[in-house]
């Protein structure tokens, strides 16, 4: 190392020395170069200005030149001075002599006349006190904008030449835009021209005496390019013009700021082998650029010369050659020295080498060990005999164990399955341990306290140098919190979110269990699929957060209802299903255990202190007697819960199947409905109303019918129900309400002031937020008053939520509107509620006027209702009047008014009008219409 030291450092000092010698010879060129160019332009712009001089003087000589005599005179200077542009003869006219001007310009150029450069193009002069007029300017060709042109107008450099006019010499104008080169920047040099043989003593006497002034027009950077190319300093290259040997760059300002650059070319590409950069770094930097001031006519330029960075292999060869030499010189001998010294070491490192592979082995061992004992996982390691006895237990082992080291050694590890050997990863574990081989398994361990827990066990051979097994570890991973979250994982997959209730999935598998052990038993189970009757109504009128929590309780209800070994699931929304098996010693469910589960509903629920009325619909399907697979089986169920709903809810159904065909109708009476509107298939019929005592039809029922082209007239107990489920019961019911109540202004506008109209209202009408306002537009469109329009609610529709039916029927009532609950009797609301209800009219159900004249029962019902009505100040009306009986009982009993088959069955609007037509005929001439014989029927 030090041979290599003392030959680095002595190779080092002789580069060194060589280095600065070879940069000062570099130097010294570039220095000298750089003034061999600073002096051609300073010669060739000398020369342009002592053209000009002669210029002046041409004028200076004699009292009037001639434009031929300018242009001779000038010629053989532009030959000799190729990079000027033009010189030219400038005169300060008044604005008497601008005619004179023009017309002498004119003579000699058609067309010519004084301009002035404005905002980039050349335009007539305006009136001014003066101006200074380019009267001659050689060569013309290409001068021809400026001839003429006003140079006082846009002169930006009147100090300079206000200072010429003073002193009599050449002036330089900064860099200007150039009316004949307006893509191009130049500058002008000028001199004045004084009065012919004028005496100039002094300042005042000049400028009295100034009659215009001579220039040399300049392109910078051309006239720099052409001075070197004359000098010889101007290589050309093939894609950029470069200065040979160093770059240039020329400003025509002291301030060498950018926009005063009009000359500019980088150092040349020499084609010379380059030094990289591991070697450049050894030689000093590029120098410095050298800035040179050149005076042209008073205004101070500035030539910077460069040097290119590249550091070439020509310029340093000699001290390339003593650094190369030098560091094989210095190599040579380190490894001389280096062999002497390996050869000693030699030894050393061997004896060194052999003593760390020791230490090395037993830090190994260490380390094993450390990582044995600080494992998390039990290690365990029992020797290969019989009973396979541990040898050796780490302490993760205890920790997950609760026995000590101690308390097993020497026993076998079968200590851990306490009762449980026989589980399949046991025998696994046994049989890589005769065979010798490497065995994997799930095992169930028990603690020293006897609560279990999960482990991964893998189970190795560790063999001697020949390769015989001695020894067995086995590596033992808790993963009882793995199980754990399998099992939640099962649980979520298998039951629903919401409810807990076990979901599609699991009914599936259940069910498939149930009918494997129903045909192996011999009994039939049920299938029951079970949907709540207008749940959607009340999900959209309470909120979706409030529909979950009634599902909830519901979900509750219902498996409160159900005994641990029948299955209730939920499917989704609100549909659950049910899997019933027969009691104790029966071979088939019974009705009742059914009707315990639809019970459990009987009960408003209360959610946020309000009460709820749930009720649902159920189908049943049987096995074996309606299918054998779970899907069929499903199926039927919901074929049989579908008619339920349809024949009105609130029941069960068991599978026929007539059903299915009936559901093929459902199905095709759905397709039409969803098209009926918009053909035009609805219509409306209309049933009078009729005061008892005099036989006066003082309003109608508004029914709709649906005339399909090819099922006929559709009954409305087959769409109805339909079309509240499916909701297409809110366009239906805003048709049904606008028609009825425009044909009731069409018979208003006749003369029937006092005639009303009674419209009914569905469940999903009510609930919607804005259906009081969807009334009042309907009653302002077709003109009537609110008190001309009756809504029928039914009792069933308020006490489905009791809050929002009261606070609906108040808006309406103020609204105007009169308000009837339909089918009185039929529902489940009490007296408290009817007395908070804000209606006018009460209409008795037909179902208790059928059999009124022969079961006292309904006798006593229907007088119990018109005494109620008339107790709390309301109308009553009685429906499905078919009899004279009928008629004469409800007269008697104070029912003032009726409608029903015995007076006339519903009709269309045309029909109707010839009803009310001969109704007013019969009282105008009798005064009363007597209601003994039917009369429209």
């Amino acid at each position: 190392m030090l041979a290599l030291l003392c030959g680095s450092v002595l190779t080092g000092l002789l580069f060194t020395g060589v280095s600065r010698l070879e940069q000062d010879r570099i130097m010294l060129a570039f220095t000298q170069r750089a003034h061999v160019r600073e002096f051609a332009l300073k010669e060739g712009i000398t020369n342009a200005i002592d053209g000009l001089r002669a210029v002046n003087q041409l004028f200076v000589s004699q009292p009037r030149v001639s434009r031929d005599e300018f242009r001779r005179f000038t010629k053989p200077l532009l030959e000799r001075y190729p990079y000027v542009l033009g010189f030219s003869f400038m005169r300060f006219i008044g604005p008497s002599e601008r005619a004179a001007m023009e017309a002498s310009l004119g003579q000699f150029r058609p067309g010519a006349r004084v301009t002035e450069f404005r905002e980039g193009h050349v335009v007539p002069a305006g009136n001014r006190e003066r101006y200074r007029v380019i009267e001659f300017i050689e060569p013309l060709t290409g001068n021809e904008a400026a001839l003429g042109l006003d140079s006082l107008f846009s002169s930006a450099d009147e100090t300079v030449r206000t200072h010429a006019y003073d002193t009599g010499r050449p002036g330089a104008s900064p860099l200007v835009t150039l009316a004949q080169h307006r893509t191009a920047v130049g500058m002008l040099i000028s001199m004045p021209v004084y009065r012919f043989n004028t005496p100039l003593p002094d300042v005042q006497a000049r400028r009295a005496a100034l009659v215009g002034e001579t220039a040399v027009t300049l392109l910078p950077g051309e006239m720099v390019s052409k001075i070197l190319m004359s000098a010889g300093l101007h290589h050309v290259h093939q894609q950029e013009k470069r200065i040979q040997g160093i770059g240039l760059h020329v400003y025509t300002d002291a301030n060498r700021s950018p926009a005063s650059l009009v000359y500019y070319a980088p150092p040349p590409e020499r084609g010379l082998t380059t030094i990289g950069k591991p070697l450049a770094w050894l030689y000093p930097a590029t120098p410095a650029p050298l800035d040179v001031p050149l005076e042209v006519a008073g205004r101070t330029w500035h030539v910077v010369a460069s040097m290119s960075d590249d550091v070439t292999v020509a310029d340093h060869m000699a001290s390339l050659s003593t650094l190369a030499l030098g560091l094989v010189t210095t190599l040579l001998g380190t490894a001389y020295v280096h062999a002497l010294a390996t050869r000693n070491r030699a030894i050393g490192w061997r004896v060194q080498e052999r003593t760390a592979q020791l230490d090395e082995a037993n830090r190994a061992l260490r380390l094993r060990e450390r990582a044995i004992e600080s494992s998390r996982n039990a290690i365990l390691m029992v020797a290969a005999q019989d009973d396979y006895p541990i040898v050796y237990a780490n302490p993760a082992f205890e920790r997950s164990t609760g026995y000590t080291v101690a308390e097993v050694m020497g026993r076998n590890p079968r200590l851990l399955y306490r009762d449980d050997v026989d589980q399949p990863g046991a025998e696994t574990i046994r049989s890589a341990l005769r065979e010798q081989r490497d065995g994997h398994a799930v095992l169930r361990y028990y603690r020293k306290d006897g609560t279990l827990f999960w482990s991964e066990t893998y189970v190795s051979p560790v063999r001697d140098e020949e390769g015989k097994v001695t020894h067995f570890v086995a590596v033992q991973h808790d993963i009882t919190a793995m199980k754990a979250y399998e099992t939640e994982l099962h649980h979520q997959a298998t039951h629903d979110a919401l409810t807990g209730l076990p979901n599609r999935a699991l009914l599936q598998d259940r069910l498939q269990q149930n009918i494997a052990q129903a045909a192996t038993r011999g009994h039939s189970l049920w299938v029951v699929s079970i949907d709540l009757d207008r749940f959607k109504f009340t999900n959209s009128r309470i909120g979706h957060k409030a529909g979950d929590r009634l599902l909830q309780q519901i979900a509750e209800r219902l498996q409160a209802a159900v005994r641990p070994v029948d299955t209730l699931a939920r499917l989704g929304g609100d549909e659950f299903a049910l899997i019933l098996l027969p009691e104790e010693g029966v071979r088939r469910p019974a009705a009742d255990q059914l009707q315990r589960v639809l019970a459990s509903l009987d009960k408003p629920v209360l959610l946020d202190d309000k009460e709820q009325f749930i009720v649902a619909s159920a189908g049943v399907a049987v096995y074996p007697d309606d299918g054998t697979e779970p899907t069929v089986l499903m199926e039927r169920a919901d074929i049989a819960m579908f008619r339920a709903k349809e024949l009105g809810g609130d029941n069960y159904k068991f599978y026929t199947r007539a059903m299915r065909e009936q559901l093929g109708e459902r199905v095709q009476i759905e397709s039409a409905l969803r098209r009926a509107l918009e053909r035009h298939e609805f219509v409306l019929y209309y049933q009078p109303q009729v005061d008892i005592g005099t036989g006066r039809i003082v309003g109608m029922e508004a029914l709709i019918r649906w005339q399909h082209p090819e099922m006929g007239m559709v009954a409305p107990a087959r769409f109805i129900p339909l079309a509240e489920e499916t909701g297409m019961i809110l366009q239906m019911g805003a048709w049904v309400l606008r028609s009825a109540c425009q044909q009731l202004r069409t018979w208003q506008c006749e003369g029937r002031r006092n005639l009303r109209v009674a419209v009914n209202v569905s469940a999903r009408q009510m609930a919607e937020q804005g259906f009081v306002g969807s009334v009042a537009d309907t009653l302002g469109e077709a003109g009537i008053e609110p008190c001309c329009l009756e809504l029928e609610l039914t009792e069933s529709l308020v006490m489905n939520d009791v809050e929002h039916a009261v606070t609906v029927m108040h808006e309406l009532k103020r609204l105007g509107v009169k308000l009837a609950i339909d089918d009185f009797g039929t529902g489940y609301s009490s007296l408290a509620h009817l007395k908070r209800f804000a209606i006018d009219v009460l209409k008795i159900d037909q179902a208790f006027v059928r059999d009124l004249t022969v079961d006292p029962d309904d006798a006593a019902i229907v007088t119990t209702i018109i005494a109620l009505a008339a107790n709390l100040n309301l109308e009553v009306i009685s429906e499905g009047v078919e009899t004279l009986d009928q008629l004469s009982f409800l007269r008697e009993h104070g029912c003032h008014q009726m409608q029903g088959y015995y007076f006339s069955r519903p009709v269309p609007a045309v029909a109707f009008g010839a009803v009310l037509a001969e109704n007013e005929a019969q009282l105008a001439a009798g005064g009363t219409v007597p209601l003994g014989v039917a009369l429209y029927r």
